[in-house]
């Protein structure tokens, strides 16, 4: 699955700066971030930001190195879109600017709603693979699943079917996460 082609030269991250509200910039076009997720999407989402800051700190302390995690909203540069994940682990301090995240997280979780799920799976899957984030967790609340995607030779590779409750080891098994 490859991303479509832009058939005109769209927005740029300048003409986004200049914009009232919360958008999202993919390949030139524009999508205006909905109202907050509903209580159910913030309560599945509460758990792995919780549950990542725990296993980061653990991690941490038995390896050292740095690592952040950030939850939305936080601004991701990458190249000339900029996104909003639920999640983001960075272990390059370089990337994090007053702006944001500037380049490829090490880590992207995004938790499906109704209203994001086709651009979570199909957008953002591209840009993310084209970006080089080497992992990508796809969270489906309502069939209470997890799709964890590795980058492989330049190209997202589903690497687990994680179903609720069950451990998912990321960051190349440092960091293990029980689903919801």
């Amino acid at each position: 699955m490859s991303p479509p082609e832009l058939k005109h030269p769209g927005y740029t991250v300048e003409d986004w700066k200049l914009w009232d509200g919360r958008w999202e910039l993919i390949n030139g076009v524009a999508y205006a971030m909905t109202p907050a997720p509903n209580l159910e999407h913030q309560g599945i989402s509460s758990k792995p930001h919780l549950a990542m800051g725990n296993a980061l700190k653990a991690a941490k302390l038995k390896q050292g190195g740095e690592c952040e995690f950030f939850a939305a909203p936080v601004d991701v540069y990458l190249g000339a879109a900029v996104v909003q994940p639920d999640l983001a682990v960075v272990f390059n301090p370089a990337k994090k600017s007053d702006r944001g995240i500037e380049g490829a997280p090490d880590l992207v979780v995004e938790i499906l709603s109704p209203s994001t799920a086709s651009k979570d799976v199909t957008r953002k899957w591209w840009l993310y693979e084209a970006a080089g984030v080497p992992e990508y967790l796809i969270v489906d609340a309502e069939e209470r699943i997890g799709k964890l995607l590795r980058l492989e030779t330049g190209r997202y590779v589903a690497t687990a079917r994680v179903e609720w409750g069950a451990v998912v080891a990321l960051l190349g098994g440092k960091v293990s996460l029980t689903l919801g």
